[in-house]
């Protein structure tokens, strides 16, 4: 018998296959982890936060009212984001991008500012946050459930 070299998978190869394993099952799980409801509620809170701030100055009447349920808005929209993100594992606005779909990460970006400046031409300041909110959050909702999706199709 020949002892000079390895012939086969060690223990250690083993333990780190194992544990490759065990990672990669633990991030699947994580990914399966992002609850249903949650790109619908992200995007409709951050349209409600920007639109709000946005009409606020506009309706003084009802100004603070508005400006307090934008404010409520905004921070559910940040506890959402980050209960979800933090207990699911996942931020999907850091994850790879395949090199088909590159310009998705230029182009997405860019439709809300695009609203954002019709709607300050048409309609001033509370034009510019109503419109970028509403796409913001129309993209925000649509983005989200495209990683939903992908998530839940890759595990």
């Amino acid at each position: 018998m020949d002892t000079s070299g390895p012939t086969g998978p060690g223990a250690e190869s083993a333990a780190v296959l194992r544990a490759a394993r065990a990672a990669e099952n633990a991030a699947r799980q994580s990914a399966r982890s992002v609850p249903a409801w949650y790109p619908a509620v992200h995007g409709l809170l951050l349209a409600a936060a920007l639109s709000g701030f946005g009409l606020a100055p506009e309706w003084l009447r009802w100004q603070g009212w508005v400006l307090a349920a934008a404010l409520l808005c905004a921070g559910a929209f940040l506890v959402v984001t980050w209960r979800v993100q933090r207990t699911s594992g996942v931020a999907p606005w850091f994850a790879r991008r395949e090199r088909g779909t590159a310009w998705h990460a230029w182009v997405l970006p860019l439709i809300p500012f695009a609203a954002g400046l019709v709607g300050a031409l048409l309609f001033g300041g509370a034009g510019a946050f109503t419109g970028f909110g509403v796409v913001a959050g129309a993209v925000s909702w649509t983005q989200a459930g495209r990683g939903r999706a992908a998530a839940r199709e890759a595990s």
